[in-house]
């Protein structure tokens, strides 16, 4: 018995104990399946772990022993998983050899000497000498004996037909070959359809692979990301006059700031498609209540009415926008319905009819506004009156006000931004939004890009949203991958972030998941937290659920990896009308910010997902669970920095004084995106110290006067 064998049969006894110790014949298939297969025996056990959880959860108590039978099962998964290999490889071969084709300069047909066709080169050049003409007899005619035969007297001879015996060089084996496209012909319009993963290795295309859509048979120009132009270039500034910190923190520097939240984990970890009607009226009537709530109290309105009474006198009521389904894409002023809560109008919904231009007032919005816009799911309250007919006539809206901003007290601002571990230095923070990996593979090169500048720049915090894995990228959905989505998280990903890490340990590195990251065990919306343990996440890598809100230091942060702002605009419904009490200064001039409009109806609604029901074409990217809905509110003040990704054009915009963040997306289909960077500066220590000694001063943070926000192209 060798000494290899002796410890692989110890590493054996060590992971399968008495299965194998008490089992010689399972010890000695054990160390074929090694031998076979150049395994190790930890590699082994792995194996078989990740056989037992493929297997129904009937058959793991049976298969938990390792049996004979059992071993003999595995070891025909450990082959299947060879081949694939090999085929992968293959493929790769393949690819390489048709390249080589390609590059020569004669392709397709070759010509030899005296115009001989050589078909895809076979003939490597050499030429088969001209067979002359059989001269024929009058009056006889030829036979196929006469063909095989050299009959007397004719001009046929054998030493003129024989070919020069010539050591012609081998052709490729036919699994490898493939004939270089013509002079008159692209590689591109002669292939097969086919969709190909980040491996190369080719999958056919199938009714629901975008490679067998009419689109992909168009040749697509894609360029390497590395050539991608004006690499790490900035896009736009907000706050330019605020210097921004380049040098980052000490290579052997703590974490300097404090993360704090007040959600509690267990409230994500729901089960969901097990809502119950009465579960979601309830949760969309509390929304309506107590949005009537904050309207009351914000417009000091000390009653409200039922719109279903017929009256002649105007009152006040809240409720929400519902729109049926239209021949259109978005709502009509002439299609909306207003949906009463329990309490207030026994649940109806009536519809709604908008006084004439000119007539129509809009009251609480910014100075200067010239219409309002709703949209299927809005909370609104409207002054107007039912005459008779079922319709409620609008004369006036009123917008939600503002939150509250976020107040801290001059003492804890004093030893936040100016204590021991800051010492008035600012707070640097970069944070992106998947994909992370253009959809032309699965390499992650935009992410490494992105944690190059990491390492580089040290920054307090990088705050990173899904999809991480992305369900819709071309390689996942065509299933031209050889890993499990699991281990690709765990190659291109933990492993990229423990060498962050390791670079600059002062650095919390968040993750936020997606509805559409294929490596979450929770796909509804709220979405809870990823699992640290199974995708090998490091220790420090902290993991926060979508949507949250999170404070840095005194400094309130809210974000969502929904694109909310982009279903807004699919939905939103604009309507004219003119300010109830115009400013002054701001009479005759209209606000025209669009984006602006989109963001105040998140930070009013006090909501990160507003919109009820999701657009139809939308439903898979939210799969709003209903029922909990309270874990969608925004309670509390207003966030100091709101980040919402969309596919809508980046941007940093400050909006009622909330600095509200738009990185757009790290990778896009075949072109690289962008990313943001933000400098949380200091106040003045002098500002804080003249009240620090005060208890009851509390002071405003204004994020959004001290924040340099950059975007950049990744």
């Amino acid at each position: 018995m060798s000494g290899l064998e002796t410890a692989h049969r110890k590493e054996l006894a060590d992971h399968f104990h008495q299965d194998v110790l008490d089992h010689p014949d399972v010890m000695a298939e054990c160390l074929s399946v090694l031998r076979l297969y150049n395994l190790t025996p930890a590699d082994l056990f792995f194996k078989y772990e990740a056989f037992l959880m493929s297997r129904p959860s009937g058959l793991r108590a049976k298969l938990s022993h390792l049996s004979l039978s059992t071993l003999r099962e595995l070891r025909t998964e450990i082959q299947r998983e060879q081949q694939a290999k090999a085929v992968a490889g293959m493929a790769s071969t393949s690819n390489s050899f048709a390249a080589e084709q390609s590059n020569r300069s004669a392709v397709g047909v070759r010509k030899a000497k005296n115009n001989i066709n050589d078909i895809g080169g076979f003939l490597e050049g050499l030429s088969t000498p001209a067979r002359p003409a059989r001269s024929r007899a009058p009056g006889i005619h030829s036979t196929n004996g006469a063909l095989n035969g050299s009959p007397t007297g004719s001009s046929f001879s054998p030493s003129s037909t024989s070919t020069p015996q010539r050591t012609t060089p081998a052709a490729p084996p036919v699994s490898s070959y493939r004939p270089g496209p013509s002079k008159l012909s692209t590689a591109s319009l002669l292939e097969t359809p086919i969709g190909k993963g980040a491996n190369t290795l080719s999958v056919p295309s199938s009714p629901i692979s975008p490679a067998g859509s009419p689109t992909s048979l168009t040749p697509q120009l894609s360029q390497p990301f590395e050539l991608r132009p004006q690499p790490l270039s900035l896009l736009e500034t907000l706050n330019p006059h605020l210097p921004a910190t380049t040098s980052g923190l000490p290579p052997d520097s703590k974490q300097r700031i404090m993360l704090s939240s007040t959600a509690d984990p267990k409230n994500w970890n729901y089960r969901y498609m097990f809502e119950k009607i009465s579960q979601r009226s309830e949760a969309l009537d509390d929304a309506i209540d107590d949005y009537a709530e904050n309207i009351k109290e914000a417009y000091g309105i000390s009653e409200l009415g039922d719109p279903h009474f017929v009256s002649e006198e105007s009152i006040y009521t809240v409720g929400r926008i519902l729109s049926p389904p239209t021949d259109t894409s978005k709502a009509t002023a002439s299609s909306l319905f207003l949906e009463s809560s329990r309490l207030l109008g026994a649940g109806k919904r009536i519809a709604l009819r908008f006084a004439p231009a000119g007539s129509l007032k809009v009251r609480g919005g910014p100075p200067g506004v010239k219409g309002f816009g709703l949209f299927p799911g809005c909370l609104a309250c409207v002054k107007g009156r039912n005459g008779g007919g079922g319709v409620f006539v609008v004369d006036e809206i009123l917008l939600p006000a503002p939150s509250a901003l976020a107040q801290s007290p001059s003492s804890e601002l004093l030893d936040f931004q100016h204590g021991d571990k800051l010492k008035g230095q600012p707070v640097s923070m970069i944070t992106a939004a998947g994909p992370y990996t253009l959809e032309d593979d699965l390499t992650f090169a935009p992410l490494d890009a992105l944690l190059e500048v990491a390492v580089r720049e040290r920054p307090d915090v990088l705050l990173l949203l899904g999809p991480f894995v992305d369900s819709q990228h071309p390689s996942i959905i065509s299933g031209a991958v050889t890993q499990t989505p699991v281990e690709i998280f765990r190659h291109h990903v933990s492993r990229r972030l423990q060498t962050v890490l390791d670079a600059s340990p002062g650095t919390v590195i968040i993750l936020v998941p997606s509805v559409r990251d294929i490596v979450s065990s929770h796909m509804a919306f709220p979405q809870s937290m990823l699992d640290k343990e199974s995708l090998a996440l490091p220790k420090r890598v902290k993991v926060l659920p979508n949507p949250c809100t999170f404070s840095i230091n005194e400094v309130i942060i809210a974000l969502s990896s929904v694109d909310v702002l982009f279903h807004l605009r699919r939905e939103e419904m604009y309507q004219r009308a003119e300010e109830a009490e115009p400013e002054v200064a701001s009479e005759g001039v209209e606000t025209k910010d669009a984006m602006a409009g989109l963001i105040r109806h998140v930070l009013g609604q006090r909501s990160f997902y507003p919109i009820f029901p999701p657009p139809e074409g939308s439903v898979a990217e939210v799969n709003l669970d209903v029922t909990h809905y309270p874990l969608l509110r925004m309670d509390g003040p207003a966030p100091d920095i709101l980040i919402l990704p969309s596919k809508l054009k980046h941007f940093s915009k400050i909006v009622d004084s909330t600095l509200v963040i738009n990185p757009a997306h790290l990778a896009r289909a075949h072109t690289a995106g962008s990313f943001a960077k933000v400098y949380l500066h200091s106040t003045p220590r002098s500002d804080l110290e003249h009240t620090a000694d005060d208890l009851e001063d509390f002071r405003e943070h204004q994020v959004w006067d001290r924040a340099r926000s950059e975007i950049w192209r990744i």
